[in-house]
C-alpha cells in the first residue's frame, strides 16, 4: 500500500517464505500419496519449486495435500510481513 502501513500476506505465503528464507528441509506429501523432501527454492500463486540434491522439481499447489518440516522454525512465521519480503521471495 502506498500510506506506509504493511500489507497482510497470507498464512501461506508467511509459512513457506520462511522455509524457503532459513533453507529448511521439509517433506512435501502429494494428494497421491507420494512423499517428496527437500528444500524450498521458490514458489508463486500456483506451484513450488524443490529442491533436492542436484534435482529439482516444479510441484504445483494443487497436488499438495501437506508440507511439514523436521526442526523448528526461528522465529514465528507472521502474516502480517511486509508485502516487500513476500516479492523478494519470488524474485529468488
Amino acid at each position: 500500500m502506498s500510506d506506509g502501513k504493511p500489507v497482510l500476506q497470507n498464512i501461506q505465503d508467511a509459512f513457506l517464505n520462511t522455509l524457503r528464507r532459513e533453507k529448511t528441509t521439509v517433506t512435501v506429501y502429494l494428494l497421491n500419496g507420494a512423499k517428496l523432501m527437500g528444500k524450498i527454492k521458490s514458489f508463486d500463486k500456483f506451484s513450488v519449486l524443490l529442491e533436492s540434491g542436484s534435482q529439482e522439481q516444479l510441484i504445483f499447489k494443487h497436488a499438495i495435500s501437506t508440507i511439514s518440516h523436521a526442526r523448528e522454525v526461528r522465529g514465528p512465521v507472521d502474516a502480517h510481513q511486509s508485502a516487500r519480503e513476500s516479492a523478494d521471495s519470488r524474485q529468488s
